[in-house]
């Protein structure tokens, strides 16, 4: 081999050898991006994942109370709240008619985020026929909705209607094997309640019992049943946290005390309670009593 060819030999394998060593570096680098890469996409994905179980999308959020004043601040703290549901427990603002209660409520309604009860101002018993009759067609006169990705069965009834009637259309409810299936939960929402803590102003009247605990005998005992009313002008919560009284939405307040079933009961803060459900598995995540400035109470 002539000395020219030796070196155009030599220069040939160093180049050659030089591209394999910078080929081999790029790819290591475009690797490395490409592992990066996945990782903050992988990271991304778990981030919006944790985002979408700690947002509203996975958790039902109900606020709850009755005998409601139309003038105080509870309809801006509900749109505080991002309530999913609002329910109002009867005794809808106390006027001769709902028409201060429905231009004040009409836009939650409209908006398919409004439940209501009918209370016994809103009935012939304190009220007139012409607010019954409003108050049947704004609110009905009885109700069920499934919420919660379909975990919970809200069940609103009438406790100025006939009860008797409610009791048979509850138990069809509830023993309905296609309606429940997949249900974890039933609330019972009334005015007045089944039960109520000691020296109570409004005692639970002998009609309203019997309408629940008709109903209540018919859920299958798996599924968690919870009672909520208002009528008494106080919060009170049952040491099961499965009854509730959510009558302090404003309109005043009333006397009752506390006992071994009954620790908890506010008499002198107006507010309301919000119950958050998981929409994965139907848990009941909380149920708090809120003041109507937003801050916990209980």
């Amino acid at each position: 081999m002539s000395k020219i060819q030796y070196i155009l030999y030599s220069s040939s394998i160093l180049i050659l050898v030089t591209f394999i060593i910078h080929t081999g570096i790029s790819q290591v680098a475009t690797n490395n991006s490409n592992v990066n890469s996945s990782i903050s996409s992988a990271n991304s994905s778990a981030n919006s994942s944790a985002k979408s179980l700690n947002g509203s999308a996975n958790i039902t959020v109900i606020d709850t109370v009755g005998d409601i004043d139309c003038s105080n601040n509870l309809p801006d703290q509900v749109k505080k709240d991002n309530a999913t549901l609002f329910i109002i427990l009867g005794d809808l603002c106390y006027k001769n008619d709902l028409t201060s209660f429905m231009n004040t409520y009409g836009n939650f309604k409209n908006a398919k985020e409004l439940a209501c009860l009918i209370g016994n101002h809103d009935s012939q018993e304190d009220g007139n026929l012409v607010i019954l009759d409003q108050a049947r067609k704004f609110c009905g006169d009885h109700w069920y909705r499934k919420v919660a990705n379909n975990t919970t069965l809200l069940i609103g009834l009438d406790t100025n209607g006939d009860t008797n009637l409610q009791t048979k259309w509850g138990q069809s409810l509830v023993t309905n094997e296609t309606l429940m299936k997949g249900i974890k939960n039933v609330l019972l929402m009334t005015h007045k309640p089944a039960h109520t803590p000691p020296q109570s102003h409004h005692p639970a009247e002998v009609s309203t019992i019997q309408m629940i605990s008709g109903i209540e005998s018919s859920i299958p005992k798996s599924i968690k049943v919870y009672e909520i009313a208002g009528h008494n002008h106080f919060m009170a919560e049952s040491k099961d946290a499965r009854w509730f009284i959510s009558g302090a939405g404003g309109r005043s307040h009333y006397e009752g005390t506390t006992d071994s079933e009954w620790p908890f009961l506010n008499k002198i803060d107006y507010g309301y309670l919000q119950i958050k459900i998981n929409n994965t598995d139907g848990n009941i995540l909380s149920t708090q009593f809120y003041g109507l400035d937003g801050r916990l109470i209980h």
